[in-house]
């Protein structure tokens, strides 16, 4: 029997998965329920920012979003999360989600300057 990609869903429902959407963002939900387009709800969700620093180890925070409906043509990627894996060193550091908005900040602000020393 052949399955539509919509229908191969059933096998993450009432699972944690992580989504990187095509807008760039990395949603994290417990996936409810889903049709047949793909669209997706999500529930407890946040979206984890990631910071990746020239030199040193990468950063992530989660913003808080709660109940979340993800369009199914928005979808780049989706996966189930590994609790496991969200404990090894090589994981990036958790921050607060304040923190990680003032590390994205500052991180645009050096994009920024080298943009402008590159101009001149």
């Amino acid at each position: 029997m052949i399955l539509s990609a919509a229908a191969s869903l059933v096998d993450q429902l009432d699972k944690k998965v992580l989504i990187l959407m095509r807008d760039g963002k990395h949603i994290v939900g417990i996936m409810r329920s889903f049709d047949q387009f793909a669209n997706l709800v999500l529930e407890d969700t946040y979206e984890r920012r990631v910071v990746v620093p020239e030199s040193g180890r990468a950063s992530y925070g989660d913003v808080r979003v709660g109940l979340y409906v993800v369009r199914g043509d928005a979808i780049v990627l989706l996966g189930e999360v590994d609790p496991d894996l969200e404990e090894t060193e090589t994981y990036p550091e958790e921050v607060s989600a304040t923190d990680i908005m003032d590390l994205e900040h500052a991180s645009e602000t050096d994009v920024q300057a080298d943009l402008r020393v590159d101009d001149d």
